[in-house]
């Protein structure tokens, strides 16, 4: 429940993302790889979270992009929010009348989050994305493994083109005032990343290092 006046902090309301909080490991973006982590997954929570907080009108007082994009996120491309504790938060203000109170609900496929409180009449509109550059993905990387076998390869990162997107926000207040503020968004380019194992050709337009 967040008061009126108060802020809604996401990483206040998970608490510490660590195994003895039941969080597990799935894959995280991390020093510019993506990799198992614990709490992994836990974005696909947050960026749930922010569209609710959004698409109700909300002033968001933090948000972060992830690194690249995130393709289980699509259609909608630069509508996603990255937490990454303690650095990286979702953060949004209770500007309406009253409390908010913020429920979730899930089935083994689906996440809802829903936001109860008293309307105070605005009306929100969101836009759909606008693509305002596409960067191309950088060739491959193959990184030599001597625990896999002669000519065995594990992909273990994917490419992705780079993008700057931005989503437009209206709100129409009952005064007959409208406001309008943007959601910019910067996903860096991303290289695929192909771990090989002793002896295996590697193609001649792609990265070659030896892991270390």
């Amino acid at each position: 429940m967040v008061p009126a006046g108060g802020v809604f902090n996401f990483n206040e309301a998970i608490g510490s993302i660590s195994p003895e909080n039941g969080f597990k490991e799935a894959l995280v973006i991390s020093e510019g790889r993506t990799v198992m982590g614990v709490g992994g997954g836990v974005c696909q929570v947050s960026t749930t979270a922010f569209r609710a907080l959004y698409q109700a009108g909300l002033p968001i007082l933090e948000r972060n992009q992830h690194a690249y994009r995130v393709r289980w996120y699509d259609p909608i491309v630069g509508y996603d929010a990255a937490v990454y504790q303690p650095y990286l938060n979702l953060r949004a203000a209770n500007d309406t009348p009253g409390p908010i109170v913020v429920r979730t609900s899930f089935t083994r496929s689906s996440l809802t989050v829903q936001l109860y409180g008293l309307p105070d009449g605005r009306k929100v509109t969101v836009s759909k994305p606008v693509i305002l550059a596409r960067t191309p993905h950088p060739p491959p990387q193959y990184i030599v493994d001597p625990s896999l076998r002669p000519g065995q390869i594990k992909q273990v990162d994917w490419a992705v083109d780079g993008f700057r997107t931005r989503i437009t926000r209206t709100i129409l207040w009952p005064d007959g005032r409208v406001s309008t503020d943007v959601l910019n968004s910067n996903f860096r380019p991303w290289r695929a990343v192909y771990l090989v194992g002793p002896q295996t050709p590697i193609p001649g337009d792609a990265v070659a290092s030896r892991n270390p």
